[in-house]
């Protein structure tokens, strides 16, 4: 028998506590309002959930089994544990920021300046390194990007030129200009 899920909901407000919850988890990922620095942390962390990394699940098990007679208090705060590894596993450290202005430029297919060919969700910057990870962010979403251009030339108030995909992830492509902040971090 599992006994995380043999629960019964007693009351109304019980139910719609857990109305509230599912609303709550059904919501986009974008914004994260009560988590600090959610825009360096891997878009799955918000997707999925810790019962989808095996070790986690596991773990999960064995304590169910080894704490059958836990009280529901106590069945939560291991849930937390498992919730605060699973976060943990998918935060990135910032190694420094920036706010200012990204657009967006065509250059799939081609060859970019640090030697790569350029798919996906790609940037261009003048000072960050060839192959830099990017979090960028503008109006509650974020995308990361990989820094395998050199760029945006001309206005320099303009900090990353980013791929189309990768600025139609946070605006319209008519927008054109948009002002983000940048954080550049540091993979795992």
């Amino acid at each position: 028998m599992d006994y995380g899920t043999s629960r019964r909901w007693g009351s109304p407000a019980a139910l719609a506590a857990a109305a509230l919850v599912a609303i709550a988890t059904a919501m986009p990922a974008t914004a994260h309002p009560n988590v600090p620095r959610w825009y360096q942390y891997d878009k799955v962390t918000w997707q999925e959930g810790w019962r989808s990394k095996p070790s986690l699940a596991a773990e999960h098990d064995q304590w169910y089994h080894d704490h059958h007679d836990a009280t529901a208090d106590q069945n939560v705060d291991f849930h937390l544990v498992l919730r605060s590894r699973w976060r943990h596993l998918h935060f990135h450290r910032a190694l420094s920021h920036r706010d200012g202005k990204v657009t967006w430029y065509e250059g799939t297919g081609q060859v970019g300046a640090c030697g790569v060919r350029l798919y996906g969700f790609y940037a261009a910057s003048r000072t960050l390194p060839c192959g830099a990870l990017v979090s960028v962010r503008h109006d509650g979403r974020y995308v990361f990007v990989r820094v395998l251009d050199r760029g945006p030339w001309g206005d320099y108030s303009r900090i990353l030129d980013l791929s189309p995909k990768a600025f139609h992830a946070l605006a319209a492509l008519s927008a054109g200009v948009i002002p983000a902040r940048t954080v550049h971090i540091r993979k795992g």
